[in-house]
């Protein structure tokens, strides 16, 4: 059985120009990959140059009521974007809202114990903020309707002393030893509400009092000018049990990727790492996808519902990326080598293609 050691976390990521690699049990205090010593080809460059090649995204999937869904954050330096798509699990009715967001010092923070991202557009505001110390993690968004979507609200709010709740961190060289990529994984109970308005082509939905899980993925790392990354995420209730997984495979994978990736596994508050993972879709991202190890430990397919594709251009920045819905089947071991099997389960892949 794959087996790989949980660390615990550093003080920094980052000392003296060296990178702390590893998994590390909880959070990391700072997100914070700045200051590596020449992280491209060993040659000594302004810090302002090496700092505009560090990235920064934020995912959280939720899946509650009759409908899953992601909220993502892109922070591209000098402006980003938010994105909220979900969806009707039993129509496959889809919803996506975008949201730009101008020049500002920083979208997505280092401090891990406290902090929020924030579109504040009026027609488009949405929020996620986490606070350990008040023992609480939230997500918000009001997102203005048009003739083709309704209006939009949610409410989603978990606490970090629920014993089904976990926090890892995994710090991996992407693609060299020179450079890193830093991920904060939790995967909250959320508890809230979510409406949509009527418009012509549907009714008022209102789902009140309802009880759910989610995932937070916060990723920040050095990018190469062309990148490509996919990977696929899912969270629910499996026999009783709350299950959350995030797998992944990019361009920017460690060199050591048997002993060090940010592939993870949650079931009821108990983390298990992943081995590398292989994604294919032989036949189309519209079609079947694979996911296999070779630890015999991840088994899957996902079959693609429904997709939304984003293309944005800006200066020399140019983004592909393509949300898909879909179902999961197969069977994903745990640590302890227990079968979780999943049939026809939800869950979210995405394919970005990223060039700086």
């Amino acid at each position: 059985m794959y087996n790989r050691e949980i660390k615990t976390p550093p003080a920094k990521i980052v000392h003296n120009g060296k990178i702390e690699f590893g998994t590390f049990s909880g959070l990391l205090p700072r997100l914070d990959i700045r200051g590596v010593r020449a992280p491209f080809a060993g040659t000594p460059l302004p810090t302002v140059i090496t700092n505009f090649r560090i990235q920064s995204s934020l995912m959280f999937l939720f899946n509650i009521g009759s409908y899953i869904g992601t909220v993502d954050f892109y922070d591209h330096k000098i402006f980003g974007f938010a994105d909220v798509v979900f969806w009707n699990k039993e129509t496959g009715r889809k919803f996506a809202y975008r949201s730009f967001m101008g020049p500002r010092r920083r979208f997505i923070p280092h401090n891990m114990k406290t902090g929020f991202c924030a579109s504040f557009n009026k027609k488009r505001y949405i929020r996620v903020s986490w606070d350990h110390q008040r023992d609480k993690f939230s997500m918000i968004f009001n997102l203005k309707g048009d003739s083709s979507r309704p209006t939009a609200q949610a409410a989603f709010v978990a606490h970090y002393s629920n014993p089904l709740t976990c926090e890892i961190s995994t710090v991996v060289p992407a693609p060299s030893k020179r450079r890193c990529s830093a991920t904060y994984l939790l995967n909250p109970q959320i508890h809230g509400s979510l409406t949509l308005e009527k418009t012509k082509f549907s009714e008022e939905v209102n789902q009140e009092d309802l009880d759910g899980t989610a995932l937070l993925s916060i990723n920040r790392a050095y990018y190469n000018f062309h990148s490509l990354s996919e990977f696929v995420v899912a969270s629910g209730v499996i026999d009783g049990k709350n299950f959350s997984f995030q797998i992944f495979t990019t361009q920017e994978n460690a060199v050591d990727s048997d002993n060090i990736n940010g592939n993870i596994l949650f079931v009821d508050g108990e983390c298990t790492p992943l081995p590398p993972v292989t994604i294919t879709h032989p036949f189309g991202l519209s079609k079947k996808w694979v996911i296999q190890d070779f630890e015999n430990m991840v088994d899957l397919t996902f079959t693609p519902v429904s997709d939304i594709r984003r293309d944005v251009s800006f200066l020399v920045m140019k983004s592909q990326l393509r949300t898909i819905f879909g179902t999961f089947e197969g069977v994903i071991k745990t640590k302890n080598g227990e079968d979780i099997v999943l049939h026809n389960f939800e869950g979210v892949a995405k394919n970005q293609l990223l060039r700086l």
